[in-house]
């Protein structure tokens, strides 16, 4: 199974605290039994961040099929053809990925998008996905005026 958060830029996956989102943000977000999903879109700083919260006790392994870790897509309300998708134009290594994620800690990803990708008079929607096939994790998704 896979979890989708969608934005766009380049991006890199960490583990680090939480912060506040600006004015400007489309976010979502889902808790299970052990572990916290939000994702974030902020149009006025044209940014992206995804979260996964291990907030269960003991450490969580995420397991990927290969080295892409996310899927960030940003669409415009009413279109059908995104405006962004993080994995188009890279490369990803095709060998199965591990990550390993203490109890109380968070892997995050941040992505920056091209300054003119988003017109600041339109909407968006921006789904994210975790493309770990060993959680039931859903499609997390955005949808909201910026």
């Amino acid at each position: 199974m896979a979890c989708f958060c969608m934005l766009s830029a380049a991006a890199c996956g960490s583990e680090q605290a939480a912060e506040e989102p600006s004015s400007g943000s489309l976010e979502a977000s889902m808790t299970k039994n052990n572990w916290g999903l939000t994702g974030n879109l902020d149009t006025e700083n044209n940014i992206w961040h995804l979260e996964f919260e291990n907030t269960g006790s003991k450490e969580m392994k995420l397991d990927f099929p290969d080295g892409q870790e996310i899927e960030v897509i940003i669409t415009e309300e009413g279109a059908s053809e995104p405006v962004y998708i993080y994995s188009e134009g890279k490369v990803f290594t095709q060998a199965e990925k591990s990550v390993e994620i203490s109890a109380g800690n968070i892997r995050r990803w941040d992505g920056e998008l091209d300054a003119d990708l988003l017109d600041p008079e339109n909407s968006y929607r921006a789904d994210f996905r975790i493309r770990a096939e060993n959680l039931d994790i859903p499609a997390l998704k955005t949808s909201e005026n910026p």
